[in-house]
C-alpha cells in the first residue's frame, strides 16, 4: 500500500522494520530461527531475510504457526555467524518498527546474551509498535467495546453487575460483527488456541507431538517429562513435585519420576485423556472397534 502522505517519506529517519520467528516463546530457552528486516516504510523498500539454525528443537506449536522445520534450517548459519551483521543493521537504525515488537527485541537480545556479548544499545533509537499505537489511539476498555459492538454507553460502569451485563452484550455484538457463528468451542479456540494442549487444566504440562507430556513453562519449556526424569535435570521434576504447583502438575511429575516411558504414557492416557480421545469413545465404542493397547492411544 503506497504511503497516503508521500511527503512523510522526506522526513523519515533511518527506519528498520523487523520481525522474528522463533523455536518457541520462552525467552530463556528458545531461539530466533528467522529474522526479516525491511529498510523503510514503503512497499518498494528493500528487505533481507536471515534463516538461522538453532541449538534447540522447534516447539510443535511454534512450527504450526510459522511452518519452519529443523530440516529447513539444516544448512543455515547459527546466530553467532550472523551476529555481527545483525548488530550492524540495528546500530544503523534510528527507528525500529515492529508489530508487538517487545517480544522480537527480547528474543534478539537473548541471543546476544547467550553469546556473552553486550546487548543492542537502543537507548537513542525510536521504537514504534503499531500494535501499541492502535491500543493507544483506539482504546479498548469495556465501555469502548460497548460503544462499538452494542451502541451507546451503559450506566453504572465499573459496578460488577453492570460490567458483566455489558460484557455479555459486547460478546454477542462481536459474534455478529465478526460473523463467528454459535460454535462456542471454536470461539474459545480463537481466544486461547493453546488450551487444547494443556494437560489437567493449566498450562504447566502440555501435550506435544504424539501426545508426549512436556513442560509448558520456564527454562525447560517444551522438554518432555520423561526426558527430564532420565537426564541430569531430574532434580527439576523433583522440585516441581515438592513445590506449590496445582495438584495435577505434581501428580504428573511424580508419575514421570517413578515410571518408565511406556508405563508413564499408559498412565497418562488413563488419568488425563485428551478431549479428542474422549470424543472418540461413544458409549457403544467397545462393540464397534477394539480398543488400542495401552500406550498406543491417540493422545493429541
Amino acid at each position: 500500500m503506497p504511503l497516503r502522505y508521500p511527503q512523510m517519506a522526506m522526513s523519515e529517519p533511518n527506519i528498520l522494520i523487523f520481525d522474528v520467528e522463533t523455536t518457541g516463546t520462552d525467552k530463556q530457552r528458545d531461539q530466533v530461527i528467522e529474522l526479516c528486516a525491511q529498510f523503510g516504510l514503503g512497499d518498494g523498500a528493500k528487505s533481507k531475510t536471515f534463516r538461522i539454525r538453532p541449538h534447540v528443537a522447534i516447539h510443535p506449536g511454534a512450527q504450526k504457526v510459522h511452518g519452519i522445520s529443523m530440516e529447513d534450517l539444516r544448512n543455515a548459519p547459527t546466530f553467532a555467524e550472523v551476529a555481527d551483521e545483525l548488530r550492524g543493521l540495528f546500530a544503523n537504525a534510528q527507528m525500529l518498527v515492529g508489530y508487538n515488537i517487545r517480544f522480537d527485541i527480547d528474543m534478539v537480545q537473548a541471543e546476544f546474551q547467550r553469546l556473552q556479548q553486550a546487548p543492542l544499545d537502543l537507548s537513542k533509537t525510536y521504537v514504534v509498535d503499531p500494535f501499541r499505537l492502535w491500543q493507544r489511539c483506539e482504546p479498548r476498555s469495556l465501555m469502548d467495546a460497548h460503544k462499538r459492538f452494542v451502541g451507546g454507553e451503559f450506566s453504572a460502569a465499573h459496578s460488577a453487575q453492570a460490567d458483566v451485563s455489558a460484557t455479555g452484550r459486547v460478546l454477542l455484538g462481536m459474534v455478529e460483527a465478526f460473523d463467528l457463528g454459535t460454535d462456542w468451542e471454536a470461539v474459545a479456540d480463537i481466544c486461547e488456541p493453546e488450551r487444547k494442549s494443556w494437560i489437567g487444566g493449566t498450562h504447566h504440562v502440555q501435550r506435544g507431538e504424539g501426545g508426549v507430556a512436556k513442560i509448558g513453562f520456564g527454562k525447560h519449556y517444551g522438554i518432555s517429562l520423561s526426558e527430564l526424569a532420565a537426564g541430569p535435570d531430574r532434580s527439576y521434576l523433583e522440585w516441581l513435585v515438592e513445590s506449590d504447583f496445582p495438584n495435577h502438575v505434581r501428580d504428573i511429575g511424580e508419575h514421570a519420576l517413578r515410571l518408565d516411558d511406556a508405563a508413564f504414557a499408559s498412565w497418562l492416557a488413563n488419568a488425563y485423556p485428551s478431549a479428542s480421545t474422549e470424543e472418540a469413545k461413544p458409549e457403544d465404542a467397545a462393540s464397534k472397534a477394539p480398543e488400542p493397547p495401552m500406550g498406543q492411544q491417540n493422545l493429541f
